[in-house]
């Protein structure tokens, strides 16, 4: 940072903060000082709290006021700063600093601290967590689904919500999201979009994603697409910004699990398995078992799970892959304009899966039930009673003569 720079726009900031008290203290309005003096109305209030309680006039850092997270943001995507270099541009502590760069790494930011530096990731962290909240029991029931794509005009609320209700109806109280909760933002989608941004579309997902009572929905976000976006652009973690988001609405109902994978512990009664949750990168292949089987093939013998949920491919298959039970979880999201160009066809639809484990908690039963969705005309066509599709033939017939 250049020394001089940084002086001048510290003397800047001092000026600025005389001329607030000066037309606080004279009863100017605190809309009026924000035209004129360009400070925030947080500044405003924080100094007229000094003038009132004879306290010397030092402005400190707000880590939640938008305009000093964004600006934070910008100078730590740059490379690693000093908390020293950030405070004398900012007029402030470096203990106002540190909290306001902790307080972006609680919002969801990948900040990292080197040595007494700090600076934002644009690198998705390192995949396979652990969940810590296992499947306890020999028997399991649980539901599947993936890539919801909310915020997008291609993606299914009515596949959504039919999932829920039918997971509500069989007693399913856990259900795994394979990645892709939103759509996130790139050029090539922007008008395909009904929201843009993060917090819009983290608002968007806790006012349309389902909710009902007793059921957990365990989520990751995906790999290389989508919610990664935010990862390379802006080194924000769209998973936990989304479970804050939901924390603050009174949501309990939304597990981040991860990045990329998670894996969930099935505690049976006398040992336990590994199911695996994963949203891959890489493309589709025409043989629809091709990408279940490659990856199969690429876990080490010890670290194979015993059933894998797969997202990101868009179809729905169940195949039996050197003893893993693998479901790709199919999609809530109609066929897009790049899916089209590229030859890309979608499965729509949700699965309900029930397994058992022997006495060495090895799955010797599963049993998987996929329900299939097709394009939107043919299930708005189903809810039209018959009498009044008769009807309206009828009319288009008498209009023909």
């Amino acid at each position: 940072m250049n020394k001089h720079t940084g002086d001048k726009n510290a003397s800047k900031r001092i000026g600025d903060v005389g001329r607030i008290r000066e037309l606080l203290e004279a009863g100017v309005s605190r809309r009026r000082i924000m035209s004129e003096t360009g400070a925030t109305s947080w500044q405003v209030r924080k100094a007229g709290a000094a003038i009132a309680g004879k306290r010397p006039l030092t402005l400190q850092l707000d880590p939640r006021s938008p305009i000093v997270r964004s600006e934070l943001v910008k100078r730590l995507l740059r490379g690693f700063l000093w908390p020293a270099a950030l405070a004398e541009t900012f007029g402030c502590t470096e203990a106002d600093i540190a909290d306001a760069v902790r307080h972006l790494g609680e919002s969801g930011y990948n900040v990292l601290w080197d040595g007494g530096r700090a600076r934002i990731l644009r690198e998705p962290p390192a995949p396979a967590t652990h969940d810590h909240a296992p499947l306890v029991g020999g028997a399991h029931a649980f539901g599947v689904i993936s890539d919801t794509h909310l915020a997008s005009r291609y993606a299914r609320l009515d596949v959504l919500e039919a999932a829920y209700n039918a997971f509500a109806a069989a007693g399913i109280r856990h259900v795994y999201h394979a990645g892709n909760i939103a759509d996130g933002h790139a050029p090539f989608n922007r008008f395909e979009l009904l929201c843009h941004g993060a917090t819009d579309q983290a608002l968007y997902v806790l006012d349309h994603y389902p909710q009902r009572k007793g059921i957990t929905t365990h989520f990751i976000t995906g790999n290389c697409c989508h919610e990664t976006w935010w990862f390379l652009r802006e080194g924000l973690d769209f998973g936990r910004y989304l479970t804050l988001e939901a924390r603050d609405r009174g949501r309990r109902d939304l597990n981040y699990l991860g990045f990329a994978e998670a894996d969930v512990e099935l505690a049976g009664d006398g040992g336990t398995a590994i199911l695996r949750v994963m949203h891959p990168g890489g493309g589709s292949a025409y043989a629809l078992s091709y990408a279940p089987q490659k990856i199969v093939e690429s876990f080490q013998g010890g670290e194979k799970p015993a059933v894998l949920l797969l997202g990101h491919f868009h179809k729905a298959s169940y195949d039996v892959i050197r003893n893993v039970h693998v479901v790709q979880a199919a999609c809530c999201q109609d066929q897009t304009r790049w899916m089209r160009g590229r030859k890309i066809d979608a499965y729509i639809g949700f699965w309900i899966i029930r397994l058992r484990q022997d006495a060495q908690g090895a799955v010797r039963e599963f049993a998987p039930t996929f329900t299939n969705y097709f394009d939107r005309s043919y299930h708005v066509r189903l809810r039209v009673p018959p009498a009044t599709r008769r009807k309206a033939r009828k009319g288009k017939r008498h209009a023909r003569i």
